[in-house]
């Protein structure tokens, strides 16, 4: 008599283990699928948010550029004080002093620090007894003294440069080597002062 074969299916309970070790196997690639999605999608959308920005700043930046070239001295721009208690009032030409100076912004371009001025009162006599000049001094930008130094000079004082407003503003001590531009100005019939023109020179270090 032959023995039956024994029964090489596997036990209902070693298959369920196996569909469910499956199914977690599923579940797991999935949801790793998924996460991998959504990093893509943060990355994606950080991006977009990055490209969205510098879409907005190019022009805004080069709206700022425009603005700044707009608000240059140019003639006929009154000059205000800088700053002090009267700063913003018109710059008056009896106000000053022979051997002194007051700094000053062209009226409503206070925004452009390139645009500060050194008016100084030589001598009574006008015209040539008042001078203007670039206040920021063309060694590294720093700004000018307001006041003039012992001797009559315009003094920087970060690196020490001095220049001699009465011989356009040469430089008489270093390390500046170049005369602060020049600003041509004017009294108008109310004794203010005004500006006549441009800057005759680039402002700052070159």
């Amino acid at each position: 008599m032959v023995a039956p074969a024994p029964d090489s299916r596997p036990a209902p309970t070693d298959l369920e283990l196996r569909q469910e070790r499956y199914r977690a196997y599923r579940h797991a690639h999935h949801a790793d699928r998924l996460a991998t999605r959504r990093r893509l999608l943060r990355w994606a959308i950080r991006l977009g948010t990055g490209a969205f920005s510098l879409a907005l700043l190019l022009p805004a930046l080069a709206l700022r550029t425009l603005t700044r070239e707009v608000q240059e001295v140019t003639a006929g721009d009154t000059l205000v004080y800088a700053s002090g208690d009267q700063a913003g009032l018109p710059v008056a030409v009896a106000a000053l002093a022979p051997g002194t100076a007051v700094q000053a912004f062209p009226e409503g371009k206070s925004g452009n620090e390139r645009n500060l001025i050194e008016v100084v009162r030589l001598a009574a006599e006008l015209p040539t007894g008042l001078v203007a000049y670039s206040a920021i001094c063309t060694h590294l930008g720093c700004t000018v003294m307001p006041q003039l130094s012992a001797q009559g000079y315009i003094a920087c004082p970060c690196h020490g440069s001095m220049f001699d407003p009465a011989a356009a503003a040469a430089v008489v001590h270093g390390p500046a080597n170049r005369p602060l531009p020049a600003l041509p100005i004017a009294v108008s019939s109310d004794g203010v002062v005004r500006a006549a023109g441009g800057f005759a020179g680039p402002v700052g270090p070159l």
